[in-house]
């Protein structure tokens, strides 16, 4: 696959000394399948029994155990020299009958659909719906941009960056773009794609590797909203905006490069004039053979953001995606496929995202649910990639 360019450059002094990884907080490890399905997973009570599934390329497969699957699409595994034709995988219900439905975003540049669940006692395949005809980038969002109370996918398509809306009246409607970008370099490869109100006026400002668009009072005609030049690396995976240092200021927080190296968070500080200004600091190293906290691994083509420890900061949560373009098309193909955990603390001399880290066997794809599966009020993690299908169960904190 064509790699792409794109997601500010005022590095922060790096640690020459790192101390010792933290230790992990402890996750339990299901292997739920060994073959390659997707690079993204969704959770939610697919079965309709009060308990949390994971759904994963064409099965679900049913919690509380994860050991039961059933197909919900034509089944189909992939070759883990080539790629799969499921990047990215969300769940809402979209006819509001009650039960989630799987929206699925295939090959980038291609279709996305979304499958219809028909309720625990109807075997067969779901029923399939065209979402959206060509979504580019690598990154899409699933996220309320426009503030009507339903997720809309984030994402490029025809050159533009926008988001795409579905029809509330007619759910099977195929959906509607909205670009908020004049044409430009965007393409189905682009990398870095985000949301979040950096500004604090209370509406969600698109984030990407050049910098961030300002969304404007009103959408109506589906305004260019206003750009603003900022360079957060050249180009990595979801990007957010999050108030990492709590000074009331909302800054970005994204790795660098999908298929190189880096994590860093953007901090927001006053720039001339009243206007926004960056100042990076480092998490992990853009340099490959620089450890930060002893940590380094390329191709953290996959981000959340969320508090991993209920201690009410959110944290990040990255890895290695294993073998995103084969076994020689990118650094370091036989690496550890690692998975962490960065807690975010915040101390008098400053902020610091310490690694845990959670597996050395399984990475993560182009994106990856984290909710709590078991009911135990502790978030956890489903991870599908080349490597197969995985869960993560958190234990002691």
């Amino acid at each position: 696959m064509a790699k792409s360019f794109l997601p500010l450059l005022a590095l922060a002094a790096l640690v020459l000394a790192p101390p010792a990884i933290a230790a992990a907080p402890g996750f339990t490890k299901l292997t739920l399948d060994s073959f390659f399905y997707a690079e993204g997973a969704a959770i939610a009570d697919f079965t309709s029994d009060g308990l949390a599934d994971v759904a994963a390329g064409p099965r679900i497969f049913a919690g509380p155990d994860f050991k039961t699957s059933r197909v919900y699409r034509s089944p189909h595994a992939f070759d883990r020299l080539s790629y799969s034709n499921n990047f990215l995988t969300f769940h809402d219900d979209f006819n509001r009958d009650g039960r989630p439905d799987i929206l699925v975003i295939g090959w980038p540049g291609k279709e996305a659909f979304w499958f219809e669940n028909p309720g625990p006692d109807r075997p067969g395949d779901w029923p399939q719906h065209l979402a959206y005809g060509n979504v580019d980038t690598e990154s899409p969002g699933f996220a309320d941009v426009d503030r009507d109370g339903s997720l809309d996918l984030v994402a490029g398509s025809g050159g533009r960056l926008g988001y795409m809306t579905r029809n509330p009246r007619d759910p099977q409607a195929p959906w509607t773009f909205h670009p908020i970008t004049p044409p430009g370099q965007w393409q189905r490869y682009t990398h870095g794609v985000g949301l979040g109100d950096l500004n604090g006026d209370g509406r969600a400002d698109l984030l990407e590797a050049n910098g961030w668009w300002e969304q404007p009072a009103s959408l109506a005609g589906d305004p260019v909203w206003t750009f603003h030049a900022q360079s957060f690396g050249p180009g990595g995976a979801q990007m957010y905006a999050y108030d990492v240092n709590g000074d009331s200021r909302a800054d970005v927080v994204t790795s660098l490069a999908a298929h190189g190296y880096g994590l860093s968070w953007f901090e927001q500080i006053a720039g001339a004039n009243g206007a926004i200004a960056w100042r990076e600091h480092a998490i992990t190293s853009a340099v490959p053979a620089e450890k930060l906290h002893g940590v380094q691994f390329s191709q953290p083509h996959a981000v959340m953001l969320v508090d991993m420890d209920g201690d009410g900061l959110k944290d990040l949560v990255t890895g290695k995606r294993h073998w995103a373009h084969g076994d020689k098309g990118d650094p370091e193909p036989t690496a550890p496929a690692v998975l962490y955990w960065f807690k975010l603390t915040r101390g008098p001399a400053g902020v610091t995202f310490t690694p845990h880290l959670i597996d050395d066997d399984s990475g993560v794809g182009c994106q990856f649910p984290v909710a709590d599966l078991n009911a135990d009020g502790r978030p956890d993690l489903a991870i599908a990639n080349k490597r197969g299908v995985f869960v993560f169960l958190q234990g002691n904190r």
